[in-house]
């Protein structure tokens, strides 16, 4: 099974306080976010609480209407994978 197949995946939860710290950091609540995205607030609401994943065009439209890019996103990601180890 490929690394990252599994819903036990360990880096998942670092990419999940990624998601909410970026929203936090765009100073949007969840519903602010939900209009900018073209989804729902729920929705948001279990992608951040890991119900649901985002695909790659899911996460671009997440990160952009946060005031990012996925670069941006992909960078801080990378680090704090690195940095859990």
């Amino acid at each position: 099974m490929p690394k990252g197949s599994s819903g036990r995946d360990p880096r998942r939860p670092v990419l999940l306080d990624l998601l909410i710290e970026t929203r936090a950091k765009a100073k949007l609540t969840q519903s602010e976010l939900a209009e900018a995205a073209g989804v729902s607030q729920p929705y948001v609401s279990q992608v951040e609480s890991g119900l649901i994943r985002l695909d790659g065009l899911q996460l671009v439209d997440w990160v952009h209407a946060c005031g990012s890019n996925l670069g941006r996103f992909g960078r801080a990601l990378k680090k704090r994978l690195e940095e859990s180890g």
